[in-house]
């Protein structure tokens, strides 16, 4: 069996390197390397340096499409998708002799799009999961042949929810694939009438407000760590916030909100360090 990977960031790595050990990987496809957040220095993709740890061919395309050709010499049966980042066209999809498969990080028809974590997050679920869905034309439409679901627990963040996804992939990938492939497994059509969307959340998205409740607040908070990170204007000044309780603090700046305050126990104000309370 032989198995086409594309993905880019860290989330794919583990689930990646399962299928490395246990099928043949003809190539890797990954976004291009971008500059860090604090150069101008191009930083390898987490997917690079592990097709370079596994002597495995890497393609970094800014569009999939303009390597079609290459793609088309590797006779491969599935391609598996991780957080790639690129629409992939109708013609790539075409290459694959069995089936390209795509791993979502929500149990869909709920939230399609490319923030299912955070909007998990953000609307307060106490349950997602994982979804290994076969891709077409559509925008995370295709049937959907497994599904894993993770609990979110109070104090979990999109950080951590995100693990959480990270390590049942991993341990379910490979098995999921075998079953595909022995026809083990069934497909289920996506319920229309059930479909929700999950759109990237903009920076600003993480502002809060002090007419927010304060369940707004933990929730906006949770959502935007690790990244980009939640923030307020506090006296004017401009805070960044990681984590944040309704219990009160000695010492920690305070949000005054619609129904409450609550205090800020991780947080920077611009231009000053980072100040954890415990």
């Amino acid at each position: 069996m032989k198995i086409l990977l594309a993905g880019t960031p860290e989330f794919a790595v583990p689930i990646f390197e399962e299928v490395i050990k246990n099928f043949e990987v003809v190539a890797i496809v990954s976004q291009p390397d971008r500059p860090s957040l604090r150069g101008r220095v191009s930083v390898p993709t987490p997917t690079k340096l592990l097709a370079q740890k596994y002597n495995i061919k890497c393609f970094q395309p800014e569009k999939i499409s303009q390597i079609y050709d290459e793609l088309a010499q590797l006779d491969y049966d599935y391609l598996l998708t991780a957080a790639f980042g690129q629409y992939i066209p109708t013609k790539v999809l075409s290459l694959a002799k069995k089936l390209n498969l795509n791993v979502h990080g929500s149990l869909l028809p709920k939230y399609r799009g490319a923030a299912p974590i955070q909007h998990a997050v953000l609307n307060g679920d106490s349950i997602t999961g994982i979804s290994l869905m076969e891709m077409v034309k559509e925008m995370d439409a295709g049937d959907v042949f497994a599904v894993s679901t993770v609990e979110i627990n109070d104090d979990d963040t999109s950080g951590s929810v995100f693990e959480k996804m990270q390590n049942s992939a991993k341990e379910n990938i490979v098995n999921w694939i075998n079953e595909i492939d022995q026809n083990t497994r069934k497909r289920v059509v996506q319920d229309k009438n059930l479909v929700s969307l999950s759109p990237k959340l903009e920076k600003a998205d993480g502002e809060i407000k002090n007419s927010y409740t304060t369940q707004k607040a933990l929730r906006i908070i949770k959502a935007f760590n690790p990244n980009p990170s939640a923030y307020a204007f506090i006296n004017g000044k401009r805070v960044k916030m990681n984590f944040a309780t309704t219990t009160p603090i000695k010492n920690a700046p305070i949000l005054n909100l619609s129904d409450g305050a609550i205090y800020l126990t991780d947080y920077s104000f611009e231009g000053k360090k980072r100040v954890i309370l415990k």
